[in-house]
């Protein structure tokens, strides 16, 4: 179903992030320091958080690079949480986590304005 003009490719994704589970799991088992993330999936939720910023909706907030970065930030610390036996779509699971950071920071920052 993905054409070939997307950004990110699904199965790919889907592959190194079963390769990095595997590798967390072992580290834990040996009990060693958690691996950092593969480069390729840091890209894509790199570019998964750049391009839902680009939604008409969010293009207005002065607070969007912030936004993004803090959303990159929020999937890495739910990457774990990535379970591949439940589901085979990581760009979904990363995009629901960026849809509710950006929420989430639109509140916050609308509380800050009434403050002020």
């Amino acid at each position: 179903i993905m054409a070939k003009n997307h950004y990110i490719d699904n199965k790919k994704f889907f592959k190194e992030m079963v390769k990095y589970r595997k590798l967390v799991r072992k580290a834990k088992r040996e009990k060693k320091p958690k691996p950092t993330v593969p480069t390729y999936v840091a890209d894509c939720i790199m570019k998964i958080a750049e391009n839902f910023s680009h939604n008409y909706k969010y293009l207005s907030y002065t607070f969007r690079d912030d936004m993004v970065c803090d959303a990159v930030e929020n999937c890495i610390r739910y990457i774990d949480n990535f379970d591949p036996a439940k589901s085979k779509n990581p760009f979904a699971y990363f995009t629901q986590i960026t849809y509710y950071y950006f929420l989430r920071t639109i509140q916050k920052e609308k509380k800050e304005l009434y403050v002020k």
